[in-house]
C-alpha cells in the first residue's frame, strides 16, 4: 500500500536547538511539579539523569541507527519507546547473568559504542544538509502542549499522592501499592510471582514493574518511582511519540501538533455531573493504572511501525520498523488488552484493502502483508496468554452484565422488561461512550481523504475493538473497561493527525510559513477567498464558544440525577421520565454539535460550489477539540501552586489502617538489611478491621510487600489469580472473600497474637519467614515478641522483629 503523500518539506527552520529546548522545558516542568509536591530534589535530579542518559540517549541513538532516513524531527519521539526496550532488555540480561546493570551506566555505554563503530556512526551522525525540519512554531506548539500536560498531571495526580507517607498524608490507593509490590517482585525474580502470598503465581502483565525495577535502582524510592515519577514520564513520552506518529501519518507537522493535542489535552464534554459520565482516558488512568500508561507508549509505537510496514511511504522511513516484534511483545507484556485492540485495527485495514483495492498494483503483496501482520499479532497474544500471564485473569463473556448494570443505574432496579433494559443500555451508551468517541472524529478525514491507507482504518478498528469487549465482557474488578482504555489513546492520536491534515489542506494555499501545498490541492484555494488564513482559528473559536454555551446551559440545567420511583417496578411513564432525564443532556449537546458543524460545512460548500472530501469530519474534529480544550481549563487550576499532598483521614469506625511513616520506615529498613528472598509474616491482611465470622472486609492490603519490596507469607490476597478466576462465592466479589487456606493464614496471625518458640521455629523452617512486621492498627500484637525475637523497631504501633534461627 503506497502512501499518497508528497515530498518532505525541507525548510531549514527549527532543529537541534528546538529539540533540546523542548526536552529541557519538559524536564524542568516535571522537576518543578515533583519537587513542589514532596519529592526530594536529589531524587528528582537522579531520576531525570536516569531518564535522559539511561533511556532517551540510547533510544535516540538506536533510532537513528535503525531507520532508513536522515535525521528527522520525529527521532525525539521514538527515543522514548526505543529506550524503554533497551531498559527492559537490560533487565532481562541482568537477571540471566545474575549481575547488576544500572541503566545510568548501560545507556551511555551503548550510545558510546554506537558512536565508536564506523558503520553505526555514519548512520548516527548522518548528513546535516539532508535533515527534514519543522518550523519553530511547530516546536513551540509541542512545547506548550507538553507543559500543559505536565500542569494537569501536577495538579490532578501528583498533588494528590505523596512520594512517602507523612504526618499529613497516610492514605494510599491500594492499587498503587499493588503496583509497587510487584516492582519489588520484578527486581528479585526473572519470573515474578504474587508477592503478597509467597509461592503463588502472578498471572498479571508485569513489564511496567520490570521497567520500574530496572530504572529504580536499589528500590529505596520505589513508592515515588511507581506512583509518580515513572507514570508522569511515560505520559510525556506519549506526547512526544504522538507527535512522531501524527507527523508520519500525515507527512506534515500539523499532524504532529493535532495528535499531541488530541491525546493529552482534549477532554470529553459531560452535560451533567451525574454518575456513568464520560471519562478522559489519559487524564483518568495515567497514574491509577501505570501499566496502561506503558501500554500506550509501546502500543502507539507498535501502531506507527505497523502503518510504516503496511503503507511503505516516504514519511515512514524515520520509523524503526525493525523493532516492530519487540514493540508487539512489549505492548503485550505491558497491558494484556493492548495488542488485541490493535490487531482488530489491522484486521479492519486489511479487510478494506482486500475488498476495495482489488485490481490495483501490488494488491496481493499488500494483502499478504496485512494477513501476516494480523497473524503475527495473534501469535504474540497467544504467547503472552500462555507464558507471560497465563490464563484470562478473571475475564468472562457475559452479554447481560452491562445491560443489567445500565438498567440498575437508570431505573434503580433490574426488574424491568427486556425492552426497558435495551432502552437503558442505549441511554448508557449515549451518556458515557458517545462523548468519549466524539474526539475521534478526525478519523473521518483520514478515511475520506486517504481511503486506502491503513492509518484511518487501524484507528477505527482499534476503537471498535476496544469498545465491544468493554460491553460484552465482565471482570470481578471491572477491568473489562481497560480494552477501551487501551484503544482510545491510539484512536485519539490518529484522529488528531486527521484534524492536522484537514488544517493543512485548508490553509496551505495561503503560503503560511511551514505550510506547503499538499498534493492534489491545486483546485481548492480554501473556503473563503478573503482572509482564508483566519478560517481554521475562526471555526475553532466560534464553534467552541457556541458549543460551550450549549454545554454550560445543559450542565447547569440540573445538579441532581433523576430520582427513581419508590422501590418497585417503574411504570411506563416513570421509565420514560428516567430515560429522558438521563439522556436528554447528552442528546442536546451532541445534536447542537452536529447542527453547528453541518451548517459550517454547508457554508463551505455554497461558497466553493463543491464539498471537499473530509471537510465535515474536519470541522467536527476541530469543533470538538475546541470544546475539549475549554473543558480542560478547570483541570489546570490556573494560578494554584500545589504543595505537599494532604490525605483525608479514614472514616471513623471504618477500621481502615493508614500507611504511617513508621510503617514506611520499617519497610525501608527491610530494603536495606533483609535478604531479597526473606519472607515476612504480618497481620496487615485486610484493608479494614479483622473480620469476624459474619464480616466481609476488603482483603487488599498490599502495604507490607509494597513498602518492603519483599514477599509476605499471607497479606492482601484479593488480586491473586485463583481469587479473580474463581466464580463469585455467596455473591461476594473476590476482594471480600475469605482466604483459600484458612489454616495457613491462622498460623501466620498467631505469630503476631500468640507467638511461641515452636510456632516461630515452624514458620522459620516451613515458610521461610525471617521477619515479623505487625501493626497494632490491624489487630492486637503480643508483647511476647520482644522476648522471643529481636525487635528492630517498635514505633507508633508498628513492630518490626527479626526471627532468631532455631536453636540459637
Amino acid at each position: 500500500m503506497q502512501a499518497s503523500v508528497g515530498t518532505p518539506d525541507r525548510r531549514a527552520t527549527g532543529g537541534l536547538v528546538s529539540v533540546v529546548g523542548l526536552l529541557a522545558l519538559s524536564g524542568a516542568g516535571l522537576g518543578l511539579a515533583w519537587t513542589t509536591t514532596g519529592s526530594e530534589p536529589a531524587v528528582v535530579g537522579w531520576w531525570l539523569a536516569v531518564v535522559g542518559l539511561g533511556v532517551l540517549l540510547p533510544g535516540w541513538a538506536l533510532t537513528r541507527c535503525l531507520h532508513a532516513s536522515s535525521a528527522s524531527p520525529t527521532d525525539v519521539g521514538w527515543a522514548g519507546p526505543v529506550g524503554i526496550l533497551v531498559a527492559l532488555l537490560t533487565w532481562l540480561v541482568a537477571h540471566l547473568l545474575g549481575v547488576d546493570l544500572p541503566s545510568l551506566v548501560v545507556g551511555p555505554a551503548l550510545a558510546l559504542l554506537l558512536v565508536a563503530l564506523p558503520a553505526t556512526r555514519r548512520r548516527l551522525v548522518g548528513s546535516s544538509a539532508a535533515k527534514v525540519r519543522w518550523p519553530v512554531g511547530a516546536w513551540a506548539a509541542l512545547t506548550v502542549t507538553t507543559l500543559l500536560t505536565v500542569r494537569w498531571m501536577w495538579v490532578g495526580g501528583l498533588a494528590d499522592t505523596a512520594p512517602t507517607p507523612t504526618a499529613r498524608f497516610r492514605h494510599y490507593d491500594q492499587d498503587l501499592l499493588y503496583q509497587t509490590a510487584l516492582t519489588g517482585e520484578a527486581r528479585r525474580n526473572l519470573v515474578p510471582g504474587y508477592p503478597m502470598v509467597d509461592g503463588e503465581p502472578l498471572g498479571y502483565h508485569w513489564f511496567f514493574h520490570a521497567l520500574a525495577a530496572q530504572l529504580g535502582g536499589s528500590g529505596l524510592h520505589d513508592l515515588d518511582v511507581v506512583t509518580r515519577l515513572l507514570p508522569a514520564t511515560l505520559v510525556v513520552m506519549v506526547t512526544l511519540l504522538a507527535a512522531a506518529v501524527g507527523s508520519q501519518v500525515t507527512g506534515h507537522w500539523t499532524g504532529a501538533v493535532g495528535a499531541t493535542v488530541a491525546v493529552t489535552l482534549v477532554r470529553p464534554l459531560a452535560p451533567d455531573p451525574w454518575l456513568q459520565g464520560p471519562l478522559a482516558v489519559v487524564g483518568t488512568y495515567w497514574q491509577l493504572s501505570p501499566t496502561a500508561t506503558l501500554g500506550w507508549v509501546l502500543g502507539l509505537a507498535l501502531t506507527g511501525c505497523l502503518v510504516a510496514v503496511l503503507r511503505r511511504g516516504p514519511f515512514d522511513r524515520p520509523v524503526p520498523v525493525w523493532l516492530l516484534p519487540l514493540f508487539a511483545i512489549g505492548a503485550a507484556g505491558a497491558k494484556s488488552a493492548q495488542v488485541p485492540v490493535i490487531a482488530c485495527g489491522v484486521a479492519l485495514a486489511g479487510l478494506v484493502w482486500v475488498v476495495a483495492a482489488r485490481g490495483r498494483g501490488g494488491w496481493r503483496r499488500t494483502a499478504a502483508i496485512h494477513g501476516g501482520a494480523v497473524a503475527g499479532l495473534l501469535v504474540v497474544i497467544a504467547l503472552a496468554v500462555l507464558f507471560l500471564y497465563p490464563g484470562s485473569y478473571g475475564l468472562r463473556v457475559d452479554l447481560g452484565a452491562w445491560p443489567a448494570s445500565a438498567a440498575e443505574q437508570v431505573y434503580g432496579t433490574t426488574g424491568v422488561s427486556p425492552v426497558a433494559v435495551a432502552a437503558a443500555s442505549l441511554v448508557a451508551l449515549v451518556r458515557r461512550w458517545v462523548p468519549m468517541l466524539l474526539p475521534c472524529a478526525g478519523l473521518l478525514v483520514l478515511l475520506r481523504r486517504r481511503p486506502l491507507e491503513p492509518a484511518g482504518w487501524i484507528g477505527l478498528g482499534t476503537v471498535v475493538g476496544g469498545l465491544l469487549p468493554a460491553l460484552v465482557l465482565t471482570h470481578p474488578a471491572g477491568s473489562q473497561v481497560y480494552f477501551a482504555v487501551a484503544a482510545l489513546p491510539i484512536g485519539l492520536v490518529l484522529s488528531g493527525a486527521g484534524a492536522g491534515l484537514f488544517v493543512q489542506h485548508v490553509v496551505a494555499a495561503d503560503g503560511l510559513h511551514g505550510l506547503s501545498r499538499p498534493p492534489g490541492l491545486s483546485g481548492w484555494a480554501g473556503p473563503f477567498r478573503p482572509g482564508r488564513a483566519l478560517f481554521v482559528p475562526g471555526v475553532v473559536v466560534i464553534g467552541a464558544l457556541a458549543l460551550v454555551a450549549v454545554w454550560r446551559v445543559t450542565h447547569a440545567a440540573s445538579t441532581a440525577a433523576p430520582a427513581p420511583p419508590a422501590p418497585a417496578t417503574p411504570g411506563a411513564s416513570d421509565k420514560g421520565y428516567l430515560l429522558w432525564g438521563w439522556a436528554s443532556g447528552t442528546l442536546l449537546l451532541v445534536g447542537m454539535i452536529l447542527l453547528i458543524v453541518t451548517l459550517g460545512w454547508a457554508a463551505v460548500a455554497r461558497r466553493r460550489g463543491r464539498r471537499p472530501a473530509g471537510a465535515w469530519g474536519g470541522l467536527l474534529a476541530l469543533g470538538v477539540f475546541g470544546c475539549g480544550l475549554w473543558a480542560l481549563t478547570p483541570d489546570l487550576r490556573i494560578g494554584v501552586v500545589p504543595g505537599p499532598p494532604v490525605s483525608a483521614e479514614p472514616v471513623p469506625g471504618s477500621g481502615e489502617p493508614v500507611i504511617s511513616p513508621a510503617l514506611f520506615a520499617a519497610g525501608q529498613y527491610l530494603r536495606e538489611h533483609a535478604d531479597p528472598h526473606d519472607v515476612i509474616a504480618t497481620n496487615r491482611v485486610w484493608n479494614g478491621p479483622w473480620p469476624g465470622p459474619y464480616d466481609h472486609h476488603d482483603n487488599r492490603d498490599f502495604s507490607v510487600a509494597a513498602l518492603s519490596g519483599l514477599r509476605t507469607d499471607v497479606s492482601g490476597y484479593g488480586y491473586a489469580p485463583r481469587m479473580v478466576r474463581s466464580p463469585p462465592s455467596a455473591d461476594l466479589p473476590p476482594f471480600q472473600q475469605p482466604f483459600w487456606d484458612p489454616e495457613r493464614l491462622a498460623e501466620e496471625l498467631t505469630l503476631v497474637t500468640d507467638p511461641t518458640r515452636a510456632r516461630l521455629d515452624a514458620a522459620y523452617h516451613g515458610r521461610g519467614v525471617r521477619w515479623i512486621l505487625a501493626d497494632e492498627r490491624s489487630g492486637p500484637v503480643s508483647t511476647v515478641l520482644a522476648r522471643l525475637t529481636d525487635v528492630v523497631m517498635h514505633r507508633d504501633g508498628v513492630w518490626l522483629a527479626r526471627l532468631r534461627p532455631p536453636g540459637s
